[in-house]
């Protein structure tokens, strides 16, 4: 689609606007041509700036001209073509921030090694420790900001925004399709498993609910073969998509219970909405938010028994902080069942550059590497306990976890 830019914003190329044209639409979750302050909460949030109340009322006061409380279009690109220069140094604190895995001020030599495999540059570790070394001016092992911003070698070399945009732009658009139109199919480079025959393979009851509930169902595994979740608990499930696990919860904990779902594709949350409205759920909220920002405001800290997460991680480049947030989510003694797929053990890793992300293979890693980051924000008793005969490539398999925070 192209769009006519506005006087002030003759700077951007027809290629720039139609880009943020894009990234627009992706994030105006009800598809009615406005960013309201949810959706531009949103937006921030998966980028990791985390914006406050104060900085997002600050951001509305500076955009809506006209004082609709809301950002259309023509508002959002200048607010980008002023604000947000693709060559300032606003861009290269998104990009910090997306390396910065535990949020902790700084880049450690492993975050930086993390996310350049991530994105499948294929550095070797000579020149990743030559990397960290160049721009590690006060020799402390680590990169803060000021040492970032000065280390321009570093940032022009990852070009990580170009990567994780793109890759983002590819999981929003097949799960979109997944959620309007299950029958054109799932995955990119091949066509993977999914809907009612799948989640039969995968051991759940599909007799339960209605075909719909499961047709833009994408499960690599079944998280409730993990342990019991009983009536009246809590359960959040982490990139819940269409609602099955959320459905099959709420059986479980009746109707004294709760089920929380959180996703941010849009059209996966309406139609998680709807799948819990067919099944006559009341006890199920689904939350269009990030689940890899650590600590995002919308998703309610310490009150499950239960986070569950279903072949959701693998997406997101900030696995770390998806961690953090399902721990976060979880009262003293919860449990945490985590079905995701895995790199299989002997297998070259250099085989995963012809994979995507969107297609469970690019941002797949070992099993020793999650039961480490389940360990390191908190999770104790972290075992690994079967595969799941799920695949997206040769190299890459279903596996369950289970985990628990301590009382």
């Amino acid at each position: 689609m192209s769009v006519s830019p506005s006087p002030n914003s003759s700077q951007l190329t027809q290629a720039q606007l139609d880009e943020l044209k894009e990234v627009f639409d992706l994030f105006d979750a009800d598809g009615n041509g406005s960013l309201s302050r949810e959706e531009v909460a949103n937006a921030m949030n998966y980028l990791g700036l985390n914006p406050t109340d104060e900085e997002l009322e600050n951001i509305f006061i500076m955009v809506d001209a006209d004082l609709s409380n809301t950002i259309e279009f023509s508002e959002f690109v200048e607010w980008v073509s002023t604000k947000v220069d693709t060559h300032s140094e606003q861009e290269l604190l998104e990009i910090f921030k997306l390396i910065d895995l535990d949020g902790n001020g700084s880049i450690s030599e492993d975050e930086l090694r993390y996310l350049l495999d991530a994105l499948k540059l294929n550095l070797s570790d000579e020149e990743i420790t030559a990397l960290m070394q160049q721009a590690d001016l006060d020799g402390n092992g680590v990169i803060d900001y000021n040492e970032f911003v000065q280390a321009k070698g570093l940032w022009s070399k990852l070009k990580l925004t170009v990567g994780i945009s793109r890759s983002f732009k590819e999981i929003i658009k097949q799960y979109t399709q997944l959620a309007e139109k299950p029958s054109a199919g799932f995955g990119t480079t091949k066509l993977l498993e999914y809907g009612k025959q799948n989640a039969h393979r995968l051991g759940y009851e599909v007799s339960q609910f209605p075909d719909v509930v499961w047709e833009s169902s994408c499960m690599c595994g079944n998280p409730f073969s993990l342990g019991l979740v009983s009536e009246g608990e809590v359960v959040v499930d982490l990139g819940c998509g269409a609602g099955a696990d959320l459905c099959v919860a709420a059986r479980l904990v009746g109707e004294t219970g709760k089920v929380i779902g959180v996703d941010m594709t849009a059209a996966m949350v309406k139609k998680a909405r709807n799948n819990a409205l067919v099944c006559g759920f009341n006890q199920i909220e689904v939350i269009q938010a990030p689940f890899d920002t650590g600590n995002h405001k919308a998703i309610p800290v310490g009150i499950a028994d239960v986070v569950i997460s279903n072949g959701t991680f693998n997406l997101s480049a900030r696995k770390k902080c998806a961690f953090i947030q399902a721990f976060n989510c979880l009262k003293p003694g919860g449990r945490f069942y985590f079905v995701d797929m895995v790199f299989q053990e002997g297998q070259d890793k250099s085989e995963m550059s012809e994979g995507s992300w969107c297609d469970c293979v690019a941002g797949v890693v070992p099993i020793s590497t999650l039961l480490e980051t389940m360990k390191s924000v908190g999770f104790v008793e972290c075992e690994q306990v079967a595969f799941t005969d799920y695949r997206t490539s040769e190299f890459t398999i279903g596996a369950t976890f289970r985990a628990k925070k301590q009382q």
